[in-house]
């Protein structure tokens, strides 16, 4: 069962909770209109049990745990409650928000409440670890605090002293060779818990526009800047992406009245890099660690029944060889009848000497339940630059990108049938067309709540701007994409699902990807998922150095396991392991033509060496998790990792083998975090 309370009454924000049957217990926060996410932890109790004629949830609540405006004697909140009918694959609410309903979190039913006055909260959340590192014989202690205070329903400091930052909880593989940089999502409590403040919008049209964040904190305590090295100096490149210390962080969030605020800051530890000359002689180097300083206002007015806001965002970062900031400006509207909302932004960066602008603007409209349409506008100069604690996958755009989208329920046979058509298309400042496509996609719900996906995409020919690495611009050609996946029912105890895309290469050649994924789910304790991925590719386009390039011929392997078992409603056994491995083969060799950006074939140079190359990434935990009160955990970790060097003369038996064995990571954590307070 799930509980969502909006405190505000006005659809600004919103706290979710849930108890499964097991007992186990979720929270988060829901952002306008429906992005959820598991941002917030509170201090509150669940519980759940069998009855006769089925099963009952309760929870307990404490009112100090959540933020809320001031308000006089009677407070208006606002409530959503749901289950999940698992045999049925349906969600049951009240009040009813289907999924294709233009609204949700403005939608929830209100209710008045007397008398509610929470009486001031603090928390201290003391914590201990200890890190034995298996590959240095090394073991590692840690102490220090978390503190979070709050006088207020409508003010909060949190601070934390000498973090621990140590993972209980693995990324996944991403073996990424292009120009274009991977966003990793955070997971660290502190920074997720009241996150929402500095989330300064998020984009319509998603998966067919820019990927934009002012406030990525993987940044902060992140790979430290690269040090300056004496010459012939080589350090290990897991020493260079290395996370870095935390002396500590403050983070100030509130509201008054219509607008909300938050502040953070965050000081970085020097880091100490250890490495080798030529000669093989040892040496070290300091680097300086970072400052990180965040800024943000929201108003909000909700009085018509809509939606008018504006968000103003400073960013800072402070090292003694550069600083960075970042400058953004959001303004968000939601009509009264809830068709029509958009979003906007307005960038600028300062990186030295360097200044750089940019901005997008997003248009939804919602002419019925069931029908959405997504207008995004974008521009982002050459010399934005807001990399060093946010994240942009591309700058140096100008483009656009239109989605329909249509749901309907009405049809016989199926449960639902969902259609989206999206068009992209986008210029750099030099004129350039960089992007072109379109894509269709429908997906099938059966009655049996099995399913079915096709998507049929053409990208137009353009020009490559990035992965040449500063090299020059390189034409492509028109290129296709099929992709189909099919699940069942994921109500019953094992299910499966079966999917295989084709899609051309940049030159010449296809891509051949096929997965299959398997979960068994015996009872609500227990849960097994298996995915397994494989990919021919005979045209793989990489950079080589200057204006070269190499196609290869690579085959690759994906897998992933996942084990998780609840002992008890507050004990969890969890096992996850992923293996990514490549084999490549050099084919034919290509140069950007100086006259007109075509890509010229040529001969291998006969003293040039093969660069064929193997990849082989593993990653693997066993991780025991006991929660011994709200906000309080146990945990007892073993994480394994590797990343091999290439040997093309290795099959993917030995490539696998090999990475359970020679480690870069091999470590067991110790964890204790327990919360006093009221």
């Amino acid at each position: 069962m799930s509980f969502i309370i909006d405190p505000s009454g006005r659809g600004l924000y919103s706290y979710w909770f849930k108890v499964n049957l097991g007992g186990t217990l979720v929270d988060g926060t829901v952002l306008p209109e429906k992005e959820l996410g598991v941002q917030w932890d509170g201090p509150w109790y669940g519980a759940a049990s069998e009855i006769a004629d089925g099963w009952s949830a309760e929870m307990y609540l404490p009112w100090s745990m959540m933020s809320m405006p001031g308000s006089e004697e009677t407070r208006t909140m606002a409530f959503y409650v749901s289950r999940k009918v698992a045999h049925l694959d349906e969600m049951w609410s009240y009040p009813a928000l289907p999924e294709t309903n233009r609204v949700f979190l403005s939608g929830f039913r209100h209710a008045l409440f007397d008398g509610i006055n929470p009486k001031q909260q603090y928390a201290l959340y003391p914590y201990t670890s200890a890190t034995y590192d298996q590959i240095k014989e090394d073991m590692d202690y840690r102490a220090g605090f978390d503190m979070d205070w709050r006088p207020s329903s409508n003010f909060q400091l949190t601070a934390t002293v000498n973090p621990d930052f140590g993972q209980v909880e693995s990324d996944d593989i991403v073996v990424n060779l292009s120009a274009f940089e991977t966003f990793f999502p955070e997971k660290r409590l502190f920074f997720l818990e009241g996150y929402e403040i500095f989330t300064t919008t998020t984009r319509t049209v998603q998966g067919y526009t820019n990927n934009v964040t002012l406030v990525n904190t993987r940044r902060i305590g992140g790979a430290p800047r690269a040090p300056d090295l004496p010459s012939g100096g080589q350090i290990p490149d897991l020493d260079r992406s290395r996370p870095t210390d935390l002396f500590g962080a403050v983070k100030l969030t509130g509201q008054q009245g219509k607008v909300r605020y938050g502040v953070l800051a965050a000081v970085e530890d020097d880091t100490r890099f250890d490495g080798t000359l030529e000669d093989n002689t040892p040496f070290h180097v300091e680097q300086d660690g970072r400052d990180f300083g965040i800024v943000r206002l929201l108003y909000d007015d909700t009085d018509n029944g809509g939606k008018r806001s504006i968000g103003l965002i400073s960013t800072a970062v402070l090292h003694p060889e550069a600083d960075a900031f970042v400058h953004g400006v959001d303004l968000h509207y939601l009509s009264e009848n809830k068709k029509l909302s958009w979003d906007s932004q307005l960038l600028r960066s300062e990186a030295g000497d360097v200044t750089g602008a940019g901005g997008f603007f997003d248009l939804r409209y919602v002419p019925s339940q069931g029908t959405i349409h997504g207008l995004a506008l974008e521009y982002f100069d050459d010399k934005l630059d807001i990399g060093d604690l946010g994240f942009l996958r591309q700058n140096n755009l100008i483009g656009f990108a239109y989605a329909y989208q249509r749901f309907r329920s009405d049809l016989p046979g199926l449960r639902n049938r969902s259609t989206r058509i999206a068009y992209t298309h986008g210029y750099n400042t030099d004129g350039d067309l960089v992007r072109s496509g379109l894509a269709v996609r429908r997906n099938w719900s059966y009655l049996d709540n099995s399913g079915l996906s096709v998507e049929v995409n053409y990208a137009h020919a353009r020009w490559d701007d990035r992965n040449s690495y500063g090299n020059g611009s390189f034409r492509l050609r028109n290129r296709g994409l099929l992709n189909v996946n099919w699940f069942s029912d994921s109500s019953k105890k094992i299910s499966y699902g079966l999917g295989a895309n084709v899609m051309a290469e940049d030159l010449h050649g296809t891509n051949k990807n096929y997965n299959a994924n398997l979960a068994f789910r015996p009872n609500d304790r227990l849960s097994l998922l298996l995915n397994i991925g494989y990919s021919d590719r005979n045209g793989w386009l990489l950079h080589r150095y200057d204006k070269t390039f190499t196609v290869f011929e690579a085959k690759n392997w994906f897998s992933s396991l996942a084990m998780d078992l609840f002992v008890t409603a507050t004990q969890q056994f969890r096992i996850s392991t992923q293996w990514a491995a490549y084999r490549a083969f050099e084919k034919e060799y290509y140069e950007i033509s100086p006259d007109n950006g075509e890509m010229m074939r040529y001969a291998e140079p006969p003293d040039t060496d093969r660069q064929d190359f193997t990849i082989s990434q593993l990653t693997f935990q066993a991780r025991y998790r006991w929660q011994i009160a709200p906000l309080s955990d146990l945990y007892l970790v073993y994480t394994r990792g590797s990343n091999l060097p290439s040997n093309p003369a290795q099959d993917f038996g030995s490539l696998f083998s090999d990475a359970w064995s020679d480690t870069i990571v091999d470590t067991v954590v110790f964890k204790l975090r327990y919360r006093f307070g009221n």
